[in-house]
């Protein structure tokens, strides 16, 4: 085995890697290691004992390497720490050996953390029981035109700390929408803050989406909020009362709302960020981090040549930001927002990003790794991604979804929908397996857990998926019954619970569009509360369009209103399922929109909560804690 170090060691190959051309003949079928440490130096050789400070410097050195072998094995190997990014890690095609693999691991024994974030330092007393620090120079460097937005997320240690906001915890209700049902709303007396008059930020719940506005001006006199930009996505349902007459809303982003401990605000006059610790907090032992980067790890391929064999093993990935559109956030579904800018050329097009995103890439695997404390979602096998695979994960803490294989419609060809023009470039045969999946959508309540658009083959088995504000694994992304590449998809094994915990209408599964030959099996699914807004919520949700799909051998329970439901469904089967009913009057099917006799039943358990044995349930086998 041929590594750097040995290199280095000879003189010919030092001249070699100092710009000469490296024969192919020399390299092939080796495996070349670069090493990188947070104590590292950039200009040093990338040897173990002489290792690179950044990742991006090993990815130069290969980009000089990969051109000149064949059938090589490329790692880049880090060290334990913290490796702080200012920029995200890109990967091509260029880094890549012709028939080799590359590998971004940690090093024997090492836990190293790629960071997107900087540390806050230099806090002090405030008095009043809160603490002061100065907002880092990037950040201030912000306000004066430049290129970072104002953070969105404190992390303290390992946990996410929360904006101050008001109400402390829940929400309120509108007392009526405005005429025009976007601009704002009339508030019931009491329910804001007397010396509130505007700024901060509106966080307003539809059915299975929110808004995230900023606030214009707030008149008590009158009980009237308005805001900077319209509430809801352009679509006629979202309007403010569409759903229902008092839906629900918070705020926050402001000092009158700056009251409990544990929350924290920017002061951008001042240069501050303020914080009000909790009991037992000292300012000696605080580690506080916000986000910077707005992405970790991008590695993309193109259509003459995917990117094919890389594997990122063991690695935790933190800290990544994502600022807010301009003209606010409106979503539909599952983090999919107006892009009011039109940046890709129209409204409701645009997903929040993934810190770890693979695009065109071809059996490519994320293992063991972690991938936490973030201002968008975690990880994507996007567009035209085939074979690959995310397995024995840890994903948690996300502000987006959690995982997401395939894409939407909005990439065209020749100026039509892609999928129309080239069906075989869907993506296909990925896996998601033995992962933990918990605590998505922190800042944008309709996201998912697991998402999987118009795509082919595609497996999420043997996960613990947990915690969430909306769906847990939502697989379809056509609301009718057009046929298109979307087919085969498993979704088996898995342990999904205490998902819908914020929004309504829709389930620890939910699905869309004709799907020929997919499948849920053996998933066991519990907890799902009654829905505070208009539509209820169900163990599985098959939606609109749901048509060839098979439901089979699962067990729901603990769900307040019906185990499982369809809207606008066609050909569905449904087999030896153990159905648990709240109570004898909820149906253990519920159809709205949807022939029940397209729907063929057989052999399923119903039976009624209080009759049901929770301890007897055999859960599938996924990990319970961490990641290995």
């Amino acid at each position: 085995m041929l590594r750097l170090s040995a290199l280095s060691r000879l003189s010919s190959l030092v001249l070699l890697w100092s710009g000469a051309c490296l024969a192919s003949s020399s390299l092939r079928g080796e495996t070349i290691t670069l090493h990188v440490s947070p104590s590292g130096n950039d200009r040093a050789d990338g040897s173990a004992e002489r290792p690179f400070a950044t990742p991006h410097r090993a990815l130069e050195r290969l980009a000089e390497v990969a051109p000149g072998t064949r059938d090589a094995v490329l790692r880049i190997v880090f060290a334990d720490g913290v490796h702080r990014l200012d920029r995200p890690i890109v990967l091509t095609g260029a880094h890549l050996p012709a028939d080799g693999s590359l590998t971004f691991a940690a090093a024997d024994g090492a836990a190293p953390i790629i960071s997107g974030g900087i540390d806050v330092a230099g806090w002090t007393d405030a008095g009043e029981g809160v603490w002061q620090a100065p907002l880092p120079d990037i950040f201030r460097q912000a306000n004066e035109g430049q290129s970072r937005p104002l953070p969105r997320e404190l992390f303290v240690g390992d946990a996410r700390r929360p904006r101050a906001r008001h109400p402390n915890e829940g929400f309120v209700r509108i007392d009526a929408a405005l005429p025009d049902r976007r601009s704002g709303f009339t508030f019931v007396a009491g329910n804001l803050p007397q010396g509130w008059t505007g700024g901060g930020e509106l966080v307003f719940l539809h059915d299975w989406s929110i808004s995230r506005i900023d606030v214009k001006t707030v008149d008590h006199a009158s009980r009237t909020l308005t805001v900077a930009h319209p509430i809801g996505s352009a679509a006629p349902h979202y309007a403010i009362d569409n759903f229902e007459a008092h839906p629900r809303y918070f705020v926050e982003n402001h000092r009158a709302f700056f009251d409990a401990p544990g929350e924290w605000l920017i002061d951008e006059a001042a240069g501050k960020i303020l914080y009000r610790p909790r009991e037992g907090e000292t300012r000696e032992a605080f580690r506080a981090t916000l986000p910077l980067t707005p992405s970790l790890f991008h590695a993309k391929g193109d259509d003459a040549s995917p990117l094919k064999n890389v594997r990122l093993q063991g690695l935790s990935f933190e800290h990544c930001a994502w600022p807010l559109p301009v003209q606010g956030y409106a979503a539909g579904q599952a983090t999919y927002h107006d892009d009011r800018e039109q940046t890709r050329g129209g409204s409701m097009r645009r997903f929040v990003p993934c810190a770890v995103t693979f695009e065109q890439a071809e059996g490519c695997i994320v293992a063991d790794c972690r991938i936490a404390h973030l201002g968008g979602g975690g990880v994507s096998f996007g567009s035209r991604s085939k074979g690959c695979r995310i397995q024995g994960c840890t994903i948690e803490d996300v502000s987006g979804n959690g995982v997401m294989i395939g894409e939407d419609s909005a990439r065209r060809i020749d100026g039509d929908v892609w999928w129309t023009k080239a069906p075989e470039q869907a993506a296909s045969k990925n896996v998601v397996t033995r992962c933990r999946i918990e605590r998505c959508g922190q800042q944008f309540f309709g996201a998912v857990a697991v998402w999987v658009g118009i795509a082919a083959e595609n497996e999420i088995s043997h996960d613990l998926i947990a915690r969430h504000p909306y769906t847990g694994v939502s697989v379809g992304w056509i609301w009718n019954p057009t046929p298109s590449p979307a087919a085969g998809n498993v979704v088996s094994d898995n342990h999904i619970h205490t998902v819908m915990q914020i929004l309504g209408d829709g389930g620890g599964i939910y699905t869309l569009g004709r799907q020929p030959g997919s499948k849920l099996l053996r998933n066991v699914i519990h907890d799902v509360p009654l829905n505070a807004g208009r539509a209820e919520s169900n163990g599985m949700f098959l939606d609109e369009g749901t048509d060839q799909t098979l439901v089979a051998e699962n067990v729901i329970y603990g769900v307040a209103k019906s185990p499982l439901r369809f809207h606008k469904a066609f050909s569905v089967r449904v087999e030896n399922n153990v159905l648990v009913t709240p109570n004898a009057q909820t149906p253990p099917i519920a159809y709205n929109a949807t022939d029940p006799d397209t729907i063929e039943k057989v052999d399923n358990r119903v039976v009624v909560e209080r009759e049901f044995d929770r301890g007897a349930v055999k859960l599938p086998e996924v990990p319970t804690a961490g990641h290995p």
